[in-house]
């Protein structure tokens, strides 16, 4: 999943606010500024003063006097609106529809099943609901005004504020109750959905097992097996895939951590050298999951019962590193990584060196600033989770992948003066595309170093009392074959906590989808006190557009971009002159240049009056299974208020100004 935002709320709150009173204070002037032009054509421009000094007046009354019963009644009025015009049925009717027929069409047998279905219904909800807010809301009062019956309200003793906020706060009642039946019926639809069962496909006694040969490695189908296994079986197809049962041997020592679940063991036995051998039944992961397995008996006379489909409804917890800094082979620092030459700089790359240069120095470092054993769930065994890419200069093996490797160091307070550890290495194969687990021991081996630089002792230390007694724990990255690389971002490697509630992060992302509602309910109504419905829908559907795609906009309008602004970039397009090509100096590359640095502050300044929906959609969180955590759940938060006061305040100046409010 990518991730490239790890927000802090009490660290976003700050510059927060200051963009908050940067755009209230132009806001303010601008407003101020139009008001008047318009107060000019109609009253003289002597008038005009006298005329928007008097709406400023009364604007701070209208507030303090803005009564919360004439609001819900307002609000009342707005429900009834809203079911009286059938808006709410057809998207119930439409999502209803979308549901029954919906699972005809989405394969239950692919790789990622799970990832269909939640996407289906987030994708399916999220449109119905955004273009349900902004029917009802863009309507409503230019269709009031337009029947007249707007008068009915207008001549009762009721301010302008407590019309603009009781018709937010009715549509968003109304709406907030059918996006709650809706993420109830979706969460049962894709918990039905991907609920199965399987049985062996033969005798469900292990006696009847394949034999492994161990010269192949091969199953009865010819498929290559784990590398442990003894025994192979298969279940029965169901929902459009089957699994390969294998009895592994698991190979413990004494002072290892032995099994806590023996439900699934075969037999164990003692070896000659003291070790303890575990043979285990385990379903191979197919589609994304995998089954419980229940051994009954033991031996060879004992039978396999499989349990329903496990992995499917996660929600894990990541503890991401605070710094992630790439080193290249003399060891400088950079925070980007070699440039390998992809368009999509998402992840940096890790340099393997070369055969002329063995000792290359290039590495990434993850910073963990917080690394505390109460956030992991079982402290002997850590789960470290990767999802790495790799760019290859040669094929090489193509049954092998790239090698990289892993160590642990401590973080000193003071590195002049205090010892450090530094952990052996752990090599691992990459595994693109997908994520990867490596159980890291928590007692890990290394040495003790003196800051010269000398070896102080060797032997198993522990990761949190020693390693990060500090709370500080630095995790380098290499990459072990030479002329390759090694992909990684800072959201790519983590340490699994326990995972969170599924059900209940399956409510969190339909809260993101409610903020975004309850925005594009406040643009319909505040757009709606001054233009027309199908004005008020056109406004409100560009800023759900430029909402949407603001991460886009603002890569635009960075100031280090290949080729230039908009109207360069058409001047390069058209004398086909490369991007990286410098323009001749002049008068007309300077007259281009400021154009572009016009256009290009204008479109930045666009993506901080609309909202950016990229931080109040938790779809890929979702998708991916990942907890949605608090800091991003109160930044969204703050941000749906933060706009809807700011609508609710330029709704009611507009109100306030129309003939029908005096």
């Amino acid at each position: 999943m990518v991730v490239e935002q790890f927000p802090n709320f009490f660290d976003w709150i700050g510059p927060g606010l200051l963009l908050l009173c940067a755009i209230a204070l132009s806001g303010t002037v601008l407003g101020i500024f139009l008001g008047y032009v318009v107060a000019s054509f109609k009253h003289g421009p002597f008038e005009a003063f006298y005329v928007v000094a008097k709406v400023i007046a009364e604007a701070i009354p209208d507030f303090l006097g803005t009564s919360p019963r004439r609001i819900m009644a307002i609000a009342r009025l707005s429900v009834k609106e809203a079911i009286r015009r059938r808006v709410i049925l057809v998207t119930f009717g439409i999502f209803a529809a979308a549901l029954l027929f919906g699972g005809w069409f989405m394969n239950a047998g692919s790789d990622n099943p799970d990832q269909i279905y939640v996407n289906f219904v987030l994708w399916g909800t999220q449109l119905l609901v955004l273009l349900m807010g902004m029917l009802i809301s863009a309507f409503s009062l230019p269709e009031d005004i337009k029947n007249k019956t707007i008068y009915t309200i207008v001549t009762k003793p009721v301010r302008s504020t407590e019309i603009v906020i009781g018709r937010i706060m009715g549509f968003g009642i109304l709406t907030t109750s059918l996006l709650a039946l809706m993420a109830l019926i979706s969460f049962a639809f894709v918990w039905r959905g991907l609920s199965h069962d399987h049985r062996m496909v033969d005798s469900p006694s292990v006696a009847e097992f394949y034999e492994i040969d161990p010269e192949t490695r091969l199953s009865d189908r010819g498929k290559r097996v784990s590398s442990n296994a003894i025994k192979t079986s298969e279940t029965t197809f169901d929902s459009g895939h089957r699994h390969r049962v294998e009895i592994i041997e698991d190979v413990r020592r004494p002072e290892d951590k032995q099994p806590e679940d023996t439900s699934n063991i075969v037999s164990q036995s003692e070896l000659s050298d003291g070790r303890i051998s575990y043979q285990r039944a385990v379903v191979v992961p197919t589609a994304g999951h995998t089954h419980r397995v229940t051994v009954n008996g033991e031996g060879d006379t004992s039978t396999i019962d499989l349990g329903p489909a496990t992995g499917y409804f996660r929600a894990r917890v990541p503890i991401y590193a605070e710094q992630l800094m790439f080193y290249d082979r003399e060891g400088a620092p950079n925070d980007r990584g070699i440039d390998v030459g992809r368009e999509w700089t998402y992840r940096g790359y890790v340099d393997g060196g070369s055969r002329e240069s063995p000792n290359s120095l290039a590495k990434a470092d993850f910073l963990f600033e917080n690394f505390d054993s109460r956030f992991i769930a079982d402290q002997d065994i850590l789960p470290l989770e990767m999802s790495l890419g790799v760019f290859r200069t040669y094929k090489g093996d193509i049954e092998k992948r790239v090698i990289g490797s892993i160590q642990f160091e401590s973080v000193p307070d003071d590195p002049s003066s205090e010892n450090r550890f530094q952990s052996d290495t752990i090599v691992f194969e990459t595994n693109e595309f997908q994520i990867q687990t490596l159980p890291i021991s928590r007692k890990q081996s290394g040495r003790l170093i003196a800051p010269d630089g000398s070896t102080v002792e060797i032997g198993t230390f522990d990761l949190f009392d020693d390693y990060a007694r500090n709370k500080k724990l630095n995790l380098v990255l290499r990459c072990e074959d030479y002329n390759q690389y090694i992909g990684v971002a800072r959201a790519d490697v983590y340490f699994r906590a326990t995972d969170d509630l599924y059900w209940a992060n399956f409510f969190k992302g339909y809260l993101g989808i409610w903020c975004q509602m309850i925005i594009v309910i406040a643009m319909g109504v505040s757009f709606s006190t001054f233009l027309s419905a199908p004005i008020t829908m056109l406004a409100t559907l560009v800023t759900m557009i430029i909402g949407f795609f603001t991460p886009f906009i603002r890569t635009m309008t960075e100031e280090d971009v290949a080729g230039g602004g908009p109207i360069e970039s058409l001047f390069r397009l058209v004398t086909q002159k490369n991007m990286e090509v410098t323009l001749e100096t002049g008068i007309g590359t300077t007259l281009m240049e400021q154009t572009d640095n016009l256009l290009v502050g204008g479109l930045s300044t666009l993506t901080y009056l609309a909202p950016n929906f990229a931080q109040l959609n938790f779809s890929d969180f979702l998708t991916y299974g990942y907890s949605i955590d608090s800091q991003r759940l109160l930044v969204a938060m703050a941000i749906t208020v933060a706009f809807c006061m700011g609508l609710s305040i330029v709704g009611y100046f507009c109100l306030k100004t129309r003939e029908i409010a005096k």
